[in-house]
């Protein structure tokens, strides 16, 4: 989805969750989101990646660095949708997955909305990506719930780390 805004100003209005070097999100639907749902029929929505700005891959320095410009021009966003992943992992076994959150919260940084894969090694993780290449997860896919359980990010990162038997992630996976 493509997203113009008449100026750069316009983007310090989105909530955005700058937490992950790679992978800019949507925190939310407020703001300049939600005026932008107002006035067109390609909605936006929570966990949208903001993909490219002005024809460049979008990474969290770049927006930063583009948000301290006094330069006032026109931008636009291409947005991509992350697609929902159900992964059913049966324990005894390492889950080989690495997650990373933070808790800060100042302008412009945003807290984590929910925490994100960092890395996967050997593993329960590794083995249901070898076996199930379509429904693959990977790093900078989002974690919404364990077991069926959502929660902040530290509440979602202790359930995966107490989890037994069977584990069930529903993540948001991004073309990355």
């Amino acid at each position: 989805m493509i997203i113009k805004l008449d100026e750069q100003y316009d983007l310090k209005r989105f909530d955005l969750d700058l937490s992950d070097p790679k992978c800019v999100i949507l925190a939310s639907c407020q703001g300049a989101a939600s005026e932008w749902n107002r006035q067109n029929t390609n909605q936006v929505f929570p966990y949208d990646r903001i993909a490219w700005v002005d024809g460049k891959p979008c990474e969290s320095q770049d927006v930063l660095d583009m948000l301290k410009r006094d330069k006032a021009s026109p931008i636009q966003l291409i947005l991509e949708r992350p697609r929902k992943r159900l992964l059913y992992l049966k324990k005894p076994g390492v889950l080989g997955l690495d997650v990373t959150f933070t808790l800060v919260d100042t302008k412009p940084w945003k807290a984590s909305v929910r925490p994100w894969i960092s890395s996967i090694q050997e593993g329960l993780v590794a083995e249901w990506n070898a076996n199930m290449p379509e429904l693959s997860v990977g790093p900078h896919d989002r974690i919404i719930s364990v077991n069926s359980k959502g929660g902040s990010p530290a509440e979602l990162a202790d359930m995966l780390a107490a989890a037994e038997d069977v584990v069930e992630l529903e993540v948001l996976h991004y073309n990355l």
